[in-house]
């Protein structure tokens, strides 16, 4: 239906009525139109009425392609359009805690062009924005990366060219310092992603902040798989900062970037009485409020609405930061409370930072049950019965080793329809060995068992829990006060 009301305000445009082509195109998603009157400009039929409606739209001219001459039809070849992309000028300093300059450069054109040769210093969350931007597939900016200056050199080895084109870099990076840019495109390759990296950057030591790095890029992570809408995916990459980059403490820096929808698109939908992009956005930090269900739950089958919520905790109990830029608003987190940057600032889709101190993280698992503490006080009550039970399974009851990817939520509900739901149907208990896993995210628990915590009370029949680390036994505990209703 939109490509055909597209195709209908082109055909107003070509006999000169703008205003009634508008006024259709407003009710169709921009970044859909930008797209469809891109391909329908390579059709010389369309051509006209196309590129005026791209002019007025995004306020810069097209250059039709010129005609070839063949001697036989060609198959497979499509006519292709320059684009007289604006050039940006960037600032020189492209740094985690001012992002504004960098934001209003790189956010202020749907399409542009940069030189990474005027930089000086960039941060590694401006090239995992950049780099998501440019990607030659979500063809949305073009970026020259230059050899002159020291910002320019550093996108070169990080992958910045090899992650833009599509190709996997030769190394995953350096080992305590930094990890190339790479991207994430479906659910099973989160969890890997996520290990290397907190094993790369933290070698051999420090495994509390690993735990909670780890943590950390699986939740942004798995934010892009599930909510983005970019058919790309998202890139992420991360850096150690040191004294070299005039940090006072050894700090880890993770960014994650998409072109998809935005925060805001993807509240409203089940939110609508959100007034704007910043309540949007102020709200994804409340814990159970997600564009996957309507507010007052507590999640959906597979989501719990909590991620963004733990991020932002975790950030203010480690003395970390937090970045969020979506589409219409962008905050900053230092301490106790967001900060908004100027009204309308933004990314063209999702670039979220996070910097923990290496240092931050002295129990990842206590740091947990604060988390989750102070996500139950902001909960309403719930039943105190307890279904998951931490004692030896009574005898004969069937025990599976969960072996799942701890972030494929997917492959988890189907489980659950194949295995447990069968059982506790049945009235019959079953009990679930986490040796394998040692973190688990709550939107993994919350898939696995959210459903099947309500069926087991339903029909009064416990789930035996076996070999849970703190930190998992804590996530599950939270999964049952809030899945049982008083």
């Amino acid at each position: 239906m939109s490509k055909k009301k597209v195709l209908e305000a082109i055909q107003l445009a070509t006999i000169g009525e703008i205003s009634a082509a508008e006024a259709i195109l407003r009710s169709i998603d921009p970044e859909f139109v930008r797209k469809r009157l891109k391909q329908e400009m390579s059709d010389p039929a369309y051509w006209p009425g196309a590129s005026e409606l791209w002019k007025r739209l995004e306020g810069v001219s097209v250059s039709q392609p010129a005609p070839t001459q063949q001697t036989a039809p060609t198959m497979g070849v499509e006519p292709t359009f320059a684009l007289a992309l604006p050039k940006v000028e960037l600032p020189d300093l492209l740094l985690f805690e001012s992002p504004a300059p960098f934001l209003r450069a790189i956010s202020s054109h749907a399409a542009v062009e940069v030189d990474l040769d005027q930089v000086r210093l960039s941060h590694v969350f401006s090239l995992v924005g950049m780099a998501a931007l440019a990607r030659k597939d979500a063809d949305e900016a073009s970026v020259v990366t230059g050899a002159a200056s020291a910002a320019a050199r550093f996108a070169h080895a990080i992958g910045f060219a090899e992650v833009i084109e599509g190709r996997q870099s030769a190394s995953p990076g350096e080992a305590g310092r930094t990890v190339k840019l790479r991207r994430i495109e479906r659910s099973d390759q989160i969890e890997k992603a996520a290990r290397e990296i907190a094993a790369l950057l933290l070698p051999g030591h420090d495994e509390e902040s690993r735990h909670a790095l780890k943590y950390v890029i699986v939740e942004l992570l798995r934010n892009v798989v599930q909510h983005s809408c970019d058919e790309q995916g998202g890139v992420v990459a991360a850096q150690l900062m040191n004294e070299q980059q005039r940090y006072d403490r050894p700090t880890i820096q993770i960014a994650v970037a998409d072109c998809g929808v935005g925060i805001p698109a993807a509240l409203i939908p089940r939110h609508p009485r959100l007034a704007d992009a910043r309540e949007a956005l102020e709200k994804s930090l409340w814990p159970h409020f997600s564009g996957a269900f309507d507010e007052g739950l507590t999640g959906s089958s597979e989501n719990a609405g909590m991620g963004l919520f733990i991020i932002s905790e975790m950030a203010k109990l480690t003395d970390g930061r937090l970045l969020i830029a979506t589409r219409g608003a962008t905050l900053t987190l230092h301490g106790h409370s967001p900060q908004f940057l100027e009204p309308g600032l933004g990314f063209p889709g999702t670039l979220v930072g996070f910097e923990l101190p290496v240092d931050g993280v002295i129990d990842f698992n206590s740091l947990l049950d604060e988390i989750k503490q102070r996500a139950r006080e902001r909960t309403p009550k719930r039943s105190t019965n307890r279904w998951l039970l931490y004692d030896p399974p009574a005898p004969g009851v069937v025990r599976f080793s969960l072996n799942i990817a701890a972030e494929d939520t997917a492959a988890a509900q189907a489980f659950v329809k194949t295995y447990l739901e069968p059982r506790l149907l049945e009235k019959k208990s079953f009990a679930l060995d986490f040796r394998a896993l040692d973190v688990c995210t709550q939107s993994y628990l919350h898939a696995l068992l959210f459903d099947m915590l309500r069926l087991a009370w339903a029909r009064r029949v416990p789930i035996y829990i076996e070999n849970a680390s703190p930190a998992v036994r804590s996530g599950l505990e939270m999964l049952e006060n809030y899945a049982l209703s008083g």
